[in-house]
C-alpha cells in the first residue's frame, strides 16, 4: 500500500519531458519538497523519496540502477519482481481509487504519480517535465525494447487527467503544472 507519508504537504513530480533538466531537479531538491521521480528521471533526482515506473520492461532494463535507488520504488506492472518494489493493482484507466493498494493508470506514469501523491495525502502537487506535447524526453528516446509514446497519444492522456479533477477537488488537492508551455 502507498503510505500516507505526505499528509498536507506539497509534493513535486519530476517527469521525463524535454523541459526536465538537472537545474529543475536541483531547485526542487533545494526547496526540500518531497519528490516522485518518474522513470529515468531518477537519474536527475537520486535523492527523490519515490521512483515510479509503470512499465515492467523499464524496470528490467534499468534493474541494476533502479535497485540501488534508496527511496520507495513503486510500479503497477505484474511483469517484474525486484526486491523492495511496491506493486499496486490497476483498477481502471480513469478516475481515482482511494484504496492505497490500487491505482488508476490514465495510460501514463504522470497520471499514476499524481494518483499516488493524492493517496499519500498531498495537499498540493507540482508537476515538472510534464510537457504532454513532444515525443522526446530530456534523455532522448527510450532504448529498444522500451516503448516511446507517439505524438497522437497526448490528447487522450490529457482527457484522462480531467477524470482526476473531481476527486482532487473533493480531497482539497491543488494540482499545478509548472512545466513551461
Amino acid at each position: 500500500s502507498v503510505p500516507r507519508m505526505w499528509q498536507g504537504q506539497t509534493v513535486a513530480i519530476l517527469a521525463s519531458g524535454p523541459s526536465m533538466s538537472s537545474e529543475v531537479a536541483d531547485r526542487v531538491r533545494d526547496a526540500q519538497i518531497p519528490t516522485i521521480a518518474i522513470n529515468t528521471t531518477f537519474r536527475l533526482a537520486p535523492w527523490a523519496a519515490m521512483l515510479y515506473a509503470a512499465d515492467g520492461r523499464w524496470w528490467s532494463h534499468y534493474e541494476k540502477e533502479a535497485t540501488a535507488f534508496q527511496g520507495l520504488k513503486v510500479t503497477c506492472s505484474d511483469e517484474v519482481r525486484l526486491p523492495g518494489l511496491l506493486h499496486l493493482r490497476e483498477t481502471g484507466r480513469e478516475g481515482f481509487d482511494s484504496n492505497p493498494s490500487f491505482i488508476r493508470t490514465g495510460g501514463n506514469s504522470g497520471y499514476q504519480a499524481i494518483h499516488i501523491a493524492m493517496q499519500a495525502g498531498a495537499a498540493r502537487v507540482l508537476l515538472f517535465g510534464m510537457d504532454m506535447h513532444s515525443t522526446l524526453h530530456w534523455h532522448g528516446k527510450h532504448p529498444e525494447p522500451l516503448r516511446n509514446a507517439g505524438s497522437g497519444i497526448y490528447a487522450r492522456w490529457l482527457k484522462r487527467f480531467e477524470t482526476l479533477k473531481p476527486e482532487a477537488a473533493r480531497l482539497g488537492v491543488e494540482i499545478q503544472n509548472c512545466t513551461p508551455g
